[in-house]
């Protein structure tokens, strides 16, 4: 899915400083680079990983006007978004969070993490 930035507000992240990952440490890529829109009209980018046996869903997106909101906010504008946080396995631990960074040119961001518990397997 492309992105039109053009008549929003706010702005697609730069990723370009995103971490490379690598097996010594832990990190497996599962997936980068997914643009979608949020129901507010803002753009996001998804990434994913297997990180130390558990896997990750990062969200990355304008911080602009949510400077203090909850995680428990934050999910629920994803969830109003389409984005399903949760498992459909009742055996998988399901953990959200979420941080405030900058992206790669300085802009204010939110990376809104969502990791799977795969381990009771």
């Amino acid at each position: 899915m492309t992105t039109d930035t053009k008549k929003s507000n706010y702005f697609l992240p730069d990723r370009s400083n995103r971490p490379s990952s690598s097996p010594a440490d832990g990190t497996r890529e599962l997936g980068t680079g997914h643009h979608g829109v949020l129901a507010d009209g803002r753009p996001y980018v998804g990434e994913a990983a297997a990180v130390d046996g558990f896997t990750m869903a990062y969200y990355y997106f304008d911080a602009t006007g949510l400077e203090d909101a909850s995680v428990e906010e934050l999910t629920d504008l994803l969830c109003r978004s389409g984005i399903d946080v949760g498992s459909h396995d009742p055996e998988t631990g399901v953990y959200l969070g979420a941080s405030r960074g900058e992206d790669a040119v300085g802009r204010p961001i939110i990376e809104f993490q969502v990791t799977y518990d795969l381990t009771d397997w």
